[in-house]
């Protein structure tokens, strides 16, 4: 959701957050805000998401101030990732239409992201979490830690996350055999067709 932090107590280290016209307020602590480089201040628009507590309260979660462009570990390690894939198709001789392959992937599974939590926002029908895990295990995978973080979608939810880091470490150890003499034999055969 998005809204806009109401009240604020620096000291203490929590505040309020209005959505929705104004129509719902929801308590937020600092340890919910993952722009850690960045405190909020009074009048800062976020976007958060909405967790109930034990007693039926409505909480802010995952709450990104806007403006605030830190981002996570996981985006830069994708990112990262797709750099030493650049640099290895030229420095160790791989293929280099995989560069594409990663990159047309990760755009894929990003834009699947957005649809399906558009989707879950419209009550519409969703696309199978098994559909976007062989999309980040097919090497969509920096465009799923992108999504994850930009989206605010299926950043939370377990045992998702967890077959999301498993498809992510397949796949790069996936990527490290086609260097392999077998991998790039069944490389030069794929090409070749």
């Amino acid at each position: 959701m998005k809204g806009q932090i109401i009240e604020w107590n620096d000291s203490k280290g929590y505040g309020f957050i209005s959505a929705l016209n104004g129509e719902l307020k929801v308590f937020f602590h600092i340890s919910s805000v993952k722009t850690s480089h960045q405190r909020p201040k009074l009048n800062d628009k976020v976007f958060f998401e909405v967790d109930e507590d034990d007693k039926g309260r409505f909480n802010a979660a995952n709450v990104v101030i806007e403006g605030a462009y830190g981002f996570p570990v996981t985006v830069l390690f994708g990112f990262t990732y797709l750099v030493a894939v650049f640099a290895s198709v030229f420095l160790l001789g791989g293929e280099w239409y995989l560069i594409p392959i990663y990159i047309s992937l990760s755009l894929v599974t990003y834009l699947m992201y957005a649809w399906d939590k558009k989707a879950a926002q419209e009550g519409a029908w969703r696309t199978p979490e098994k559909t976007l895990h062989l999309l980040s295990l097919a090497g969509g995978w920096p465009g799923a830690l992108l999504a994850q973080f930009h989206l605010r979608h299926k950043s939370k939810k377990q045992p998702f996350k967890t077959i999301l880091w498993m498809t992510v470490f397949l796949n790069i150890g996936g990527y490290v055999w086609l260097f392999t003499e077998t991998g790039r034999e069944i490389l030069k055969q794929i090409s070749s067709i």
